[in-house]
């Protein structure tokens, strides 16, 4: 009997995560599987790109291009205010003119969220 409940628990709880990221079926009696549940909401994931004069995209080292240390404050952008302090800051140490291209998303419950594109120069706007 105690194996028997056992089963019906572990199959309850393994049951919701696989019926919704498998079958993609979303029931209020299942569990579902929460990407972020704390540590990872509001996390701002970012990459710099600048363009050349010929046209390309090169990665852009924020750390490197700012003179900061990679364990210091620039490690972390924790904000959308974060990141535009970032985004100024570079677009002012690359020079008048500089096209800088940015890609960022947040962390959130329901997955990442995209909050800035690489579509346009960041330091035209």
């Amino acid at each position: 009997m105690r194996f028997v409940a056992f089963m019906a628990i572990t199959n309850f709880m393994i049951a919701g995560p696989v019926a919704e990221q498998v079958f993609g079926v979303r029931a209020a009696l299942l569990r579902s599987w929460t990407m972020f549940s704390a540590i990872g909401l509001g996390v701002i994931d970012a990459s710099f790109e600048m363009r050349q004069t010929d046209g390309t995209l090169v990665p852009l080292d924020r750390f490197e291009m700012l003179g900061a240390p990679r364990n210091g404050g620039l490690k972390w952008i924790k904000s959308r205010e974060d990141l535009a302090s970032v985004i100024k800051r570079l677009c002012t140490a690359a020079g008048q003119g500089a096209d800088i291209r940015v890609r960022a998303r947040l962390g959130a419950r329901s997955g990442w969220q995209t909050i800035h594109t690489d579509a346009q120069n960041a330091c035209a706007e």
